[in-house]
């Protein structure tokens, strides 16, 4: 486990790892999450050619597909869709998916390698600061100081949220 600081930085580490892991045999597998937005460091891109030459398929990735990031939305600032062509370019086994299905998460996960010799890319769409109304999709709220305002809205959007899940665990136990 390791934090990166910097932008751009966990993927070659994880890459590393993955490479060591193999070398000593072992079944463990290496997981990366990083947002969309990192993606404009180009020491990613290093490293997932890196992954790729060095058939690290006990590397799975996760990009947190958002669209905005801290100086806008990606876009805007520093495109690089398709993005699934893009990896895939790269020599990645690419999937797109719902990022708010857990679910699908999970299935995908449990699915790894998704192609022998290939590192996993998971591509997940989601919507920045979901089911924070006065948030949601919003680059301002990439980061703030929340208001005592803001804070009472998100705790009122949150313990309905938390209302919601609880509600669909009892139906989905009730089957």
């Amino acid at each position: 486990e390791t934090n990166t600081g910097a932008l751009g930085h966990g993927l070659s580490i994880a890459g590393g790892m993955a490479l060591g892991l193999r070398m000593d045999k072992s079944p463990a597998k290496v997981f990366v999450l990083m947002g969309d937005g990192e993606l404009a460091e180009g020491s990613n891109w290093e490293a997932a050619s890196a992954a790729s030459m060095h058939k690290l398929d006990n590397l799975l990735v996760f990009v947190d597909r958002n669209k905005l990031q801290i100086s806008g939305p990606t876009v805007d600032v520093m495109s690089y869709e398709p993005l699934d062509e893009r990896w895939r370019s790269f020599g990645w086994s690419v999937r797109t998916i719902d990022g708010h299905n857990i679910a699908a998460i999970i299935n995908n996960v449990k699915d790894m390698p998704f192609e022998k010799d290939k590192p996993s890319l998971i591509i997940a769409d989601t919507i920045k600061s979901k089911g924070l109304s006065f948030a949601e999709e919003k680059v301002n709220y990439h980061y703030w100081k929340a208001t005592p305002e803001e804070l009472e809205l998100a705790e009122n959007d949150l313990d309905l949220i938390e209302k919601e899940l609880k509600e669909k665990i009892e139906r989905s136990a009730g089957k």
